[in-house]
């Protein structure tokens, strides 16, 4: 009986990439071939212990570049990368409406109008009362300035009513005061002259007589006896009299124009004080009025900016609707003569398109924003689309349905993420289904072989391949050293080692590893020599490894 390799059918392949149908259908057909070989090897009676004769179909793979990934597969649907609702704080009726679902709208083209005859009313009303606001705080504004004006000017120019009465005080205490200093002199001379006469009555009379009274008219009489001249003696002591009488006299006079001086110099010093006080009472009111000028101005430029709370204004703006963005019009919640209650319409903007997914709990280690992704979409088909992975939750939800596929008793976990879709985006719907493959790890333009096909001998990775000659069929078994990058759970990629593009590599190891030297035969009917030397001719060095996840 000829013997045929178990293959495991077990194997939950799910995380395959996405168009890896060359790797899936040499699975399946190494498996009906085993069958086929069993139910061969039965109806010729071979047994158990014969080695197979040559490489059939399934049993080998020529390596080829190729890009190996690892992915994990999640279904999404596809949205817009934001949406708005247009809303509206109005409560009355919708006049006009512009646009319908799936409409295609621009920045700032009109949408809809409503009924703002009301709100453009009290508009017009608050403006009236503001404007006849302004103008009332500036009359008093102008009036306080006018008020201020008219103290600085009297003021500067002396006719303050409190100053000019002061001034004209010191005017005349200044000139009482001058009095006073000039009749000082006079009334000392006068009374020296007077106090010398009486002095010298007195001598010639012998002593001191009353002051004589008039006398009657002259009567003719005799001739007057000629008074006799007093000696010098007489005549030295009436001079010391008179000096020291005119000094006691000088001293009273002098005494009494002091007083009076003093009198005049205090009434003026008053004068100038209450002048002084009169100024500083004025400088006072100019204050007083400048700060009442500057709060009736300060009120009038307020008043002159006010607004009110702009509620007004905007339910006037509101009232007509402008496209805020670009986009797609995909609700519209309202039709002419209706009342709103709140929103309007919604807009998406689809300039750029996201897959919004859930990932189980046990695949977030392996995602990274970055990740590249091929999706198809249900209303596409096949036709293959690329994204990234633009954002990640960091809380998760439980609860909800597996997006993975399979029912479980217990919902998973599960973290939002959002892929954005790159390149091409024609023929894709908003809100159609997905089904994408997030790829973790790859390594691109590599060799690509079955994943059983490398073994481990004392910890270096081998394969097996058949080295055969240009066009030749036959060929020597013969074991290559490899080494490996990315690896899902059909394919491994082999970064390094022996194997080169085009050499036939036998996929079941382990029947041909103590054949190695021996002549094998591929017998696959379907095997053209030609392809494996395209492939050799082609073969280029092996590129470095290359994985989104190292690191």
């Amino acid at each position: 009986m000829v013997f045929v390799p178990e293959i495991d059918t077990s194997r939950d392949r799910t995380t395959a990439r996405l168009g890896r149908k060359r790797g899936l259908g040499r699975a399946k057909a190494a498996t009906a071939l085993a069958v086929a070989s069993l139910l061969f090897a039965t109806a010729c009676g071979a047994g158990g212990d014969e080695k197979k004769d040559g490489l059939a179909a399934g049993d080998y793979t020529v390596a080829r570049e190729d890009d190996v990934t690892n992915s994990i597969v999640v279904n999404g649907n596809i949205s817009p990368v934001r949406t708005m609702n247009m809303t509206t704080p109005l409560q009355t009726k919708v006049e006009n409406v512009a646009v319908a679902v799936g409409d295609r709208v621009s920045v700032d083209q009109f949408l809809l109008e409503m009924d703002s005859t009301a709100a453009e009313a009290q508009l017009a009303q608050q403006q009236q009362q503001q404007a006849n606001a302004q103008a009332d705080a500036v009359q008093a504004a102008e009036a306080a300035q006018s008020q201020l004006n008219a103290v600085r000017d009297q003021i500067n120019r002396g006719t303050h009513p409190a100053i000019a009465q002061a001034q004209a005080a010191v005017n005349q205490a200044q000139a009482a005061y001058d009095a006073a200093v000039a009749g000082q002199g006079a009334v000392a001379m006068d009374a020296s002259v007077n106090q010398i006469k009486r002095f010298i009555g007195d001598i010639s009379s012998g002593g001191a007589q009353p002051v004589p009274q008039p006398a009657p008219a002259p009567q003719p009489g005799p001739v007057p006896v000629p008074v006799p001249q007093p000696a010098p003696e007489e005549r030295q002591l009436i001079q010391q009299r008179i000096a020291e009488q005119e000094q006691a006299v000088q001293a009273q006079q002098q005494a009494a124009s002091q007083l009076s001086v003093a009198q005049a110099e205090a009434a003026l010093r008053e004068a100038y004080a209450q002048l002084e006080v009169a100024r500083t009472q004025a400088a006072q009111e100019r204050d007083q009025l400048k700060l009442q000028a500057d709060s009736a101005w300060r009120k009038a430029e307020t008043a002159s900016n006010a607004t009110g709370d702009g509620s007004l204004e905007y339910q006037v703006q509101s009232a007509t609707v402008y496209a805020p963005m670009g986009g797609l019009v995909t609700s519209v919640d309202v039709t002419e003569g209706d009342v709103p209650q709140g929103k309007l319409l919604t807009i998406a903007d689809d300039s750029r398109l996201l897959i919004r997914t859930r990932v189980r709990e046990g695949d977030m280690p392996s995602i990274k924003t970055g990740n590249r992704v091929t999706f198809t979409s249900t209303a596409t088909g096949s036709k293959e689309y690329t994204g990234r992975v633009s954002w990640i939750s960091p809380v998760g939800s439980a609860g909800e349905a597996n997006p993975q596929g399979g029912q479980q008793a217990n919902a998973a976990v599960m973290f939002p993420v959002d892929i954005e879709v790159t390149g091409d985006t024609e023929g894709l719907l908003l809100g159609g289904s997905t089904r994408a493959e997030i790829i973790t790890q790859e390594t691109p333009d590599s060799l690509s072989v079955p994943l059983d096909a490398v073994y481990d001998d004392a910890g270096t990775k081998k394969v097996l391949v058949l080295n055969t000659d240009e066009g030749d069929k036959r060929g020597t078994v013969e074991e290559r050293t490899v080494e490996t990058g990315t690896a899902n759970e059909v394919d491994v990629a082999v970064t390094g080692g022996d194997l080169n593009q085009g050499d036939i590599v036998i996929n079941w190891p382990d029947q041909y590893r103590e054949r190695i030297g021996d002549s094998v035969a591929v017998v696959d009917p379907s095997f053209n020599p030609d392809e494996v030397t395209q492939a050799r001719a082609s073969a280029t060095p092996a590129p470095a490894t290359s994985a989104q996840n190292e690191g």
